[in-house]
């Protein structure tokens, strides 16, 4: 008998040698799928069974023909046993009396009969009642169902997957011995085997430690659940033998977001804070925590968002109805335009409440994070605590709300008016054409009164606002193309490629991080595109159109050229010249604006007023030009914003894409050097077995040594730069600071805005639906009662009958014995 728990003996009956031998080789090739690492040594002894090596028995011993395993070929066994087929065989089943040395030894057997009959298994382990060790391996169909009456409707559906299948081995250990024996087994089952499905049944799916890490790093780069499964399960083989499935990939996965959020998710939170602060020292975050040291409120940024503000704050959009987070708290990403039309994000902030105290708190952390640099115009919703957090904090900031919030509540706000759609069309008019103020109050009134709509509260409050959202009252300041929030939604649009509802907080903040990643991608690639080529022109005898194609990047141009296609439908209704001043009114097919024309310095100015709102010449304006015969356009009217060769300081990011480079180049090189040395090892370790350990301890050893020295370089680290960690973002509450021995609690779930969907008022339809089903559901509940009661009397009456029964076969008994006597 081998005494290592690493071997397995197994002593079997001559009859079926071959089917012994395919097997064997099966169980190696189990125990090496099965990733325990242990060696499997086989051997067996072909005899009769004789009396003594059975359970009970007390025979005497028979002659042994020893036989020691050696590795056979298919066409070794073919050859010695001519009328076996060991490869098409099935694994031969336990019998009473074998032995092995562990117990681990005895399951991984039986655990390779289930397999090929097509069954799953578990185990139980105790002691009986002589105080003798026992452990009972059996199908995982062999415990009793879990029944219970209190849901009659239960929230899923589960499988009743028990049956109350008698199959198993039983086990006891043998202390003189000190292995385990089968005492008995079970083969028969009462439900039925599926072999083809033996790899779906759960005791035979694992995932292998190779997949869990690319799992891992595919989860951490960002790639989808989905696709992340089905690469890793292409990797593998597909799914008949990548050894798990979907679901496994996905509990995995949700197992190891889990785990990284042990401390608290706020706690989590910050670590990765501090974390990205080594990585980036201009990273910046802000944190305000409540009395009882939870969350409340946070701003972060990172140098590649300092970066675009730093020369695109201009124009910025705020807005805070973005929830996608399991505390339901807001997220607020203030977000611009860079010189490609492109959306790009200065900063992001996370709240627990919305008050103008908490928007005053984020206004001033992110002027703190850019220098004290305001923006010229901010877009924002119509939430009264950001516009007036905006006015204590942004006062010489040109503030807007978004018009299409406004003209959306226009349909509901008017009310049910006689004509309706031709007067939402009509006050449309009013807002979207007016040329100038007087126009825009004097229209405004004329139309209210032709409706009848001065008592309408609404239309009144928005009349007094006028001049924060209405175009004719901000056409003189520059807003990039933009008069709504709309670059806040798609930005967040394109946050939900990474994120959703049950986000934790740390992978909110990794998700946001790997968003801005994809960002600095797309512009990257945009730069390219702009120095690999230029738009094609649509008039070859336009000079200003070559000019705005030198100067402009290909999204600018093209937007651009917008306006040269419109010149087909312009033309001159009048001219008029006032001495150095010459005014034309231009008819566009749609409306009528008058442009004054600068015949000394070539500039104009356009009722339009497209180049002072979006940075482009309008159509007027080229109509203008090409009539008076200028070829090229002042320097004024090219915007520095828009163009190709804007001077960007790409410090911060050059800093970054430098310290990349040489990682990524030191990370090559090192494959270069050290793969050498690593085919080298496997071509020694292929030798023989003790060569092979000798490089398995050597690697083992030289891995414990770099991680020694790996974690006194890291506590070194951490000792120099504890001084520093809070630097520029330290975390203040009304109670002081809080530092990172400190323990951060998570933020409270926020109660979402609105009515509560359950305390709504409801219809009478769904009173009469939910009626039907409270019904419903009682009557199943009474009816599945009653049937539990019928036959927990039926179970009472058969047990009094077996009673009265056993009790009159017994009185008969004894009556016979005494008559005897």
């Amino acid at each position: 008998m081998l005494q290592s728990c690493n071997c397995l003996e197994l002593v079997w009956s001559g009859e079926g040698s071959a089917n012994l031998l395919s097997s064997i080789q099966r169980i190696e090739q189990f125990s090496k799928m099965s990733g325990s690492g242990a060696d499997l040594h086989l051997s067996w002894d072909i005899h009769q069974w004789s009396q003594d090596q059975t359970v009970g028995g007390d025979g005497s011993d028979s002659d042994l023909d020893d036989y020691e395993y050696e590795e056979l070929s298919d066409h070794d066994v073919a050859e010695e046993f001519p009328n076996e087929t060991p490869l098409q065989t099935v694994f031969p089943p336990p019998r009473a009396g074998m032995e092995f040395p562990s117990v681990d030894a005895a399951h991984m057997y039986y655990a390779q009969y289930a397999y090929d009959q097509g069954f799953g298994i578990t185990k139980n382990g105790g002691s009986s009642k002589d105080g003798r060790q026992r452990v009972i391996v059996l199908c995982s169909k062999g415990n009793r169902p879990k029944i219970s009456c209190k849901k009659a409707i239960p929230e899923k559906n589960r499988k009743v997957e028990k049956e109350l299948c008698l199959a198993r081995i039983n086990l006891n250990l043998d202390q003189a011995k000190n292995v385990w024996r089968i005492t008995s087994f079970t083969e028969k089952h009462n439900h039925t085997l599926c072999p083809e499905h033996s790899h779906r049944i759960r005791s035979f799916r694992q995932i292998q430690e190779w997949a869990k890490k690319q799992l891992e790093m595919n989860d951490r780069a960002g790639v989808s659940l989905i696709s992340n499964i089905n690469a890793v399960t292409e990797m593998g083989g597909g799914p008949l033998h990548c050894g798990f499935s979907e679901r496994d990939g996905r509990n995995l996965v949700a197992r190891m977001r889990r785990g990284k959020f042990m401390k608290g998710d706020a706690e989590a939170m910050m670590q990765f804070f501090r974390e990205s602060k080594q990585k980036d020292p201009k990273f910046y975050y802000s944190c305000r925590f409540d009395a009882d040291n939870r969350l409340d409120v946070v701003f972060w940024a990172d140098s590649t968002c300092q970066s675009w503000y730093e020369f695109f704050g201009d124009v910025v959009t705020f807005d805070a109805t973005y929830i996608v987070n399991k505390f339901d708290l807001p997220v607020a990403p203030i977000v611009g335009v860079n010189h490609h039309g492109q959306s790009i994000i200065f900063g992001c902030a996370m709240m627990t409440h919305e008050s103008a105290d908490t928007y005053m708190w984020i206004i001033s952390s992110w002027l703190e994070c850019m220098g004290g640099k305001a923006p010229q115009t901010i877009i924002t919703d119509q939430s009264y605590a950001m516009t007036n957090a905006i006015a204590e904090k942004l006062p010489h900031s040109r503030h807007r709300h978004c018009i299409w919030h406004i003209t959306d509540k226009l349909a509901n706000k008017i009310g049910n008016i006689t004509d309706k759609e031709k007067a939402q069309t009509d006050i449309l008019g009013v807002i979207y054409e007016s040329k100038t103020e007087s126009e825009f109050e004097s229209e405004w009134a004329s139309t209210i009164s032709r409706y009848s709509l001065q008592n309408n509260v609404w239309l009144a409050d928005m009349f007094d606002m006028r001049s924060m959202w209405v175009p004719v009252y901000l056409n003189n300041h520059f807003w990039a193309g933009m008069r709504s929030t709309q670059r806040s939604e798609s930005i967040n649009s394109f946050l939900d490629r990474f994120v959703n509802s049950k986000t934790t907080l740390r992978n909110f903040v990794r998700c946001f991080d790997l968003a801005l990643q994809r960002l600095r991608r797309r512009e990257s690639d945009e730069n390219y595109d702009c120095l690999r080529g230029k738009s094609r022109l649509i008039s070859q005898w336009n000079p200003i159109e070559k000019q705005f194609c030198e100067a402009y990047t290909n999204n600018m141009f093209i937007k651009f050229q917008h306006q040269i296609k419109a010149l087909i439908d312009t033309k001159f209704t009048s001219r008029e010249r006032l001495g150095n001043v010459t005014v034309y009114n231009i008819d566009d097919g749609e409306r009528e604006f008058k442009v004054e024309f600068n015949c000394q310095d070539q500039t104009y100015s356009c009722e339009c007023h497209l180049f002072e709102t979006n940075g482009l010449v309008c159509t007027h304006a080229l109509l203008v030009y090409k009539q008076e015969d200028v070829s090229q356009v002042p320097d004024k009217y090219i915007m520095d914003r828009w163009c190709k060769n804007f001077k960007r300081n790409y410090l911060n990011e050059r800093a970054i894409a430098v310290s990349i480079r040489e990682r990524r180049e030191t990370h090559n090189n090192l494959n270069l050097m050290l793969y050498p040395v690593y085919q080298k090892l496997i071509d020694y370790a292929a030798l023989d077995e003790e060569t092979q350990q000798c490089v398995v301890d050597g690697l083992n050893g030289l891995l414990l040594s770099i991680a020694k020295f790996s974690e006194r370089t890291q506590s070194v680290g951490q000792n120099s730069s504890a001084i520093t960690a809070d630097g520029g973002s330290a975390s203040h509450s009304g109670n002081g600071c809080v530092n990172e021995d400190t323990p951060v609690k998570d933020p409270l779930r926020r109660r979402k805005r609105g009515r509560n969907p359950e305390k709504r008022k409801k219809s009478n339809l769904e009173i009469k639906r939910e009626q039907t089903k409270r019904k419903r559901i009682k009557s199943q509940q009474s009816g599945l009662k009653k049937k539990f009661q019928c036959r927990e009397g039926m179970i009472e009456t058969f047990e009094t009958l077996l009673r009265v029964q056993f009790r009159r076969i017994l009185f008969h008994f004894l009556n016979s014995r005494f008559n005897t006597f």
